[in-house]
């Protein structure tokens, strides 16, 4: 990811139109194959900015921002590619920023396909009358060297690599939200030595896979909520939240089946086939069912604190960040509760926990200043 990439100014713009309309921003979201045949990973291309919007009912949306300085096709071949990547990786909208000006016959097309195409100046005053809060630049999120300096945490460690790719590139691009989460807890505990919370490199990190955990349990806990009520067991719900999470009864009684034939061969007893930390896991899912639609509430002020960790402090930032954080009582309760159970299901040091309830202290007090 380069600093110095001539679409930057463009991509800060897609970036700051997500944080205002509540949408949540990656940036330069890699597509792979869709499913890998050779033993060298092969990339397809690139999504510039992708933004997923997170509905009160938990179903997501993902727009793709694709900013382009250099004309090297025609605005509406460009839009062809774009309603190609779309179909591609289940994107639903496209926002393609361009230098020069599409003809409006090439604008009308480009429509028809769920793709809309802005010259940067024509974006950027959109952006201003979609949402006024565009032009407020107090915030961790709108300065695109943060980001940078976000990816190049995993770009100078190896051994993060693979957390990295996962958190900024197949988590946002996942449809299956179980499968998403199942995943991104073996992706932690995989590398869960290499994290050290006395780095505040490291508690970015830690604070995108907060984040990360939130974005995937949305809509798990939106889709529960239609069948959970108070009256069920706890027996019965445990039955039905681990089915949800294995792909339903059949591919859990399946893959159970094939984890206890593995353990029958070494000698060991045959258990239930869990998430780790199950019962913190149904501990943490219960409290999201108190008001599952504000999950997504607490998606942007994570993303903010990840990118604070890796910036230099702002009191005006933080000051807004404040705001946004008791704008419900539910953002700071989901945070601490996602790191409770993500610091005991996956093994790493409980002082990351500590130190994000410190952090959260300290940017609510920036209000009171």
């Amino acid at each position: 990811m380069a600093k110095l990439d001539k679409d930057t100014v463009q991509k800060e713009k897609a970036i700051r139109y997500c944080i205002s309309n509540d949408v949540l921003p990656f940036l330069e979201v890699i597509v792979n194959n869709s499913r890998e045949i050779s033993d060298i990973k092969t990339v397809i291309t690139d999504l510039d900015v992708l933004g997923i919007e997170v509905s009160r009912r938990g179903v997501t949306r993902k727009i793709l921002f694709d900013c382009k300085t250099v004309a090297k096709m025609s605005a509406v071949n460009r839009a062809f590619w774009a309603a190609g990547v779309m179909a591609y990786t289940g994107c639903d909208e496209s926002y393609v920023i361009l230098t020069k000006k599409a003809t409006e016959a090439h604008r009308v097309s480009a429509r028809s396909l769920n793709v809309h195409l802005f010259q940067e100046q024509d974006f950027h005053s959109y952006a201003q009358s979609a949402n006024i809060n565009y032009l407020d630049l107090l915030s961790y999120s709108s300065n695109i060297s943060n980001w940078h300096d976000f990816y190049s945490i995993f770009e100078k460690d190896n051994k993060l690599s693979s957390l990295g790719e996962h958190i900024n590139t197949k988590l946002p691009l996942e449809k299956d939200s179980a499968k998403s989460l199942r995943e991104l807890l073996g992706a932690i505990r995989a590398t869960k030595g290499e994290l050290d919370p006395n780095k505040l490199s490291h508690m970015a990190i830690y604070s995108s896979i907060i984040l990360s955990f939130m974005l995937v349990m949305a809509p798990i806990c939106s889709q529960i909520s239609d069948i959970y009520n108070h009256d069920m067991t706890q027996e019965e719900y445990e039955k039905i939240l681990r089915y949800y999470i294995w792909g339903g009864r059949e591919s859990y009684i399946q893959r159970r089946n094939l984890k206890n034939a593995v353990l029958e061969a070494t000698g060991s007893e045959k258990t239930e086939l869990e998430l780790p930390g199950w019962s913190d896991f149904i501990q943490a899912s219960r409290t999201f069912l108190d008001a599952p639609s504000e999950l997504r509430e607490a998606l942007i002020p994570c993303r903010e604190i990840s990118l604070r960790c890796i910036s230099s402090i702002d009191p005006e930032f933080d000051k807004l960040l404040s705001l946004k954080i008791k704008k419900s009582n539910r953002i700071n309760q989901f945070i601490i509760t996602s790191s409770t159970y993500l610091y005991k299901a996956t093994g790493m040091p409980k002082d990351f926990h500590h130190n994000i309830l410190g952090i959260i202290e300290s940017i609510e007090g920036a209000s009171t200043k």
